[in-house]
């Protein structure tokens, strides 16, 4: 085989190929183009009515916070014979 028929060979297949390439893309612009129209759907509207749930308020305790002194426990008192001189 002649080396000019390997050549003309190589671009007419380089050159359909080319085409090939330019016809899909053209025919995925053309589908882009003209997709059909997509129409909205209608968002529901959540209406969220108010609820009646308990709420923390602060209130004065009737309990106190810390232990106060009762009869049981007894206060202890220095005397003078325990400390040293």
């Amino acid at each position: 085989m002649n080396l000019q028929a390997i050549m003309n060979r190589n671009v007419s297949i380089v050159i359909i190929l080319l085409i090939f390439v330019v016809i899909a893309g053209y025919l995925i612009w053309i589908r882009s183009r003209y997709q059909p129209p997509v129409s909205p759907k209608p968002e529901e509207q959540i209406v969220s009515s108010p609820t009646l749930s308990p709420t923390p308020t602060a209130s004065v305790s009737a309990t106190p916070a810390a232990k106060e002194a009762t009869g049981s426990m007894k206060a202890k008192t220095s005397t003078s014979s325990s400390t040293k001189k």
